[in-house]
């Protein structure tokens, strides 16, 4: 007869072992999965206010082209001959309003049901009942708007270019997501809010 092999099962010991680098290696996955469906969902939204507040920022380009005054409540600032950065005592408005010949449009930041949102009001001598729009950017915070003065220096004269800046902030409360803040904004150029003999800024 032949000699007999003796088969060898797991010893309660290695067992305890694979089932405790089983388990090491799900964890790892799962923490990694989590991460990426954390991730995925934090750009999701992100992507979405991007657009929503690139829908603002089309129709603010598209009234621009026509205006005939323009005013921000007051928010007016001056940069500094040979500097980008705006001062840090400079104060944005929520209200824009902007003059056409015949038409009236404002801008203003509103609240509705605990949501921030963006109110555009159109009013036209033919029709008395205020046209209104609003624009809803997820997660907004703060809307501000802020006439900016900047003098350029060319051939030793110097010119004052003024442009409209709009910015939108972002802030995410939302337990899935670490609160972080996303400032989305947009500055707009207008010859008419440069040095002129006309004054096409009603403050």
């Amino acid at each position: 007869m032949g000699n007999l092999q003796r088969q060898r099962g797991f010893t309660f010991v290695e067992a305890i072992i694979v089932t405790v680098i089983a388990c090491s290696m799900m964890i790892v996955i799962q923490s990694l999965f989590s991460h990426t469906v954390k991730v995925t969902m934090k750009g999701q939204d992100n992507l979405d206010s991007i657009r929503a507040a690139s829908q603002l920022f089309s129709s603010l380009r598209r009234d621009m082209l026509q205006f005939v005054s323009l005013s921000t409540g007051g928010a007016r600032a001056t940069i500094a001959l040979g500097s980008s950065e705006i001062p840090d005592t400079a104060t944005f408005s929520t209200i824009l309003t902007l003059k056409k010949q015949t038409d009236r449009i404002t801008y203003t930041l509103v609240e509705n049901g605990g949501k921030n949102y963006i109110e555009r009001v159109l009013q036209t001598p033919s029709n008395p009942a205020p046209q209104r729009k609003l624009f809803g950017v997820p997660r907004m915070k703060d809307f501000g708007v802020l006439y900016v003065l900047s003098p350029n220096k060319v051939n030793s004269l110097v010119k004052n270019v003024g442009q409209l800046l709009v910015k939108v902030t972002v802030d995410s409360e939302d337990a899935r997501f670490p609160s972080k803040e996303v400032k989305l904004t947009s500055v707009f150029f207008s010859d008419r809010l440069a040095d002129s003999n006309w004054n096409y800024l009603d403050f």
